[in-house]
């Protein structure tokens, strides 16, 4: 019984904790948006950069 209960609650807060995330991700403005594309961007460089040079 009280597992049955704990799966339950464990439902509802998995529910709510991906509202929550989709509901977050959709509120960015266009300046956010770009400023995390060139984040993106910058650390995807870094990690190509430092892939070539441990490859030596």
């Amino acid at each position: 019984m009280i597992t049955k209960i704990l799966l339950i609650d464990m439902l509802i807060i998995t529910i709510f904790i991906y509202l929550l995330l989709v509901g977050a991700d959709k509120c960015k403005t266009s300046k956010e948006i770009e400023i995390e594309d060139n984040d993106q961007m910058e650390q995807l460089k870094n990690h190509c950069r430092d892939k070539k040079n441990t490859k030596k």
